[in-house]
């Protein structure tokens, strides 16, 4: 789903049961950050995370040319995701599933959080405001 909302209307979940993925460039090398839907991330402290001096979102001929997915597509689950640093937001953490992007800007899948952290293996810390 290209937005939060979108999401949450069509699965009946509240926006902090939607995860957002975002493709960040961090000093020059593509990263993934999971966030609750009803979050922002705090640059700052990814900042100070990831011992960083230059923190952006990837343009979307970027998203595509990392991950071959559409903006508004993004998904954990994706294999190159796999490949990449990951953040998760330790929010995410207590819950027992939520819903993701599920690869195209139309479709969402929802996963158990524990599976989600066993397969991609984040640093769990709080990135977001």
């Amino acid at each position: 789903m290209e937005t939060v909302d979108a999401a949450s209307r069509v699965t009946g979940s509240p926006p902090s049961d939607i995860v957002k993925t975002l493709l960040l460039i961090v000093d020059g090398r593509p990263m993934a950050v999971l966030l609750p839907g009803d979050r922002k991330l705090d640059y700052r402290k990814l900042s100070v995370l990831m011992k960083a001096s230059k923190i952006r979102t990837a343009s979307p001929d970027e998203i595509t040319e990392l991950t071959g997915l559409m903006p508004g597509g993004l998904t954990p689950l994706s294999e190159c995701i796999r490949g990449l640093k990951v953040i998760m937001d330790s929010s995410i953490a207590s819950k027992e599933s939520v819903w993701v992007g599920g690869g195209t800007p139309t479709s969402l899948a929802q996963v158990s959080v524990k599976d989600l952290i066993r397969v991609l293996r984040p640093t769990l810390t709080e990135v977001s405001q």
